[in-house]
């Protein structure tokens, strides 16, 4: 799976507190579904729940969701274009702290289409090989190129990215 790691990477380089101190976002990959149906190749799909967990943010929580927001409708747009899917897209959790610190949970739901390709090596043995299927992109893909969040005059979080997932 690669979404996941993609998605901590993006937010660990677009928060500004995550940028100085990026072991305070936790991440746990939870109730995953590998989708497969029979059929000509062993083509499968991933779904699963990823939950960041933020420790210790002093922040406005906007700082958090815009970029989440942004990988989102880049990189799994379907969860933001159905209303209803929209509705449950982004589940999140806050545990107040003492001196205006929190815990913020955050889940969201997401799918990773896998292909599975039959050939031959160089050597006539059959061979299976995966490829990772790129979503399709929204008509703004807003995690990759140059953005900046403002919270009133002040830099809230920002990002400089090159398309793809990797």
């Amino acid at each position: 799976m690669k979404k996941p790691h993609a998605l901590r990477a993006f937010l660990s380089g677009s928060i500004p507190d995550l940028q100085t101190d990026p072991q305070r976002l936790k991440m746990f990959v939870q109730g995953g579904h590998l989708v497969a149906r029979s059929g000509e190749t062993l083509s499968f799909e991933y779904r699963f729940t990823v939950r960041l967990v933020l420790l210790d943010f002093a922040g406005d929580m906007d700082v958090i969701a815009v970029p989440l927001l942004a990988w989102l409708s880049t990189f799994q747009p379907e969860l933001l274009q159905n209303k209803e899917q929209a509705a449950k897209a982004v589940r999140f959790d806050v545990e107040p702290l003492a001196n205006n610190l929190l815990d913020l949970a955050v889940e969201v739901d997401l799918t990773e289409a896998v292909d599975v390709i039959e050939d031959r090596d160089d050597q006539g043995r059959q061979r299976l090989t995966t490829k990772h299927r790129g979503e399709p992109y929204s008509p703004k893909p807003y995690a990759e190129g140059d953005y900046t969040l403002y919270l009133g005059d002040k830099i809230g979080a920002e990002w400089h990215t090159t398309p793809g997932i990797g």
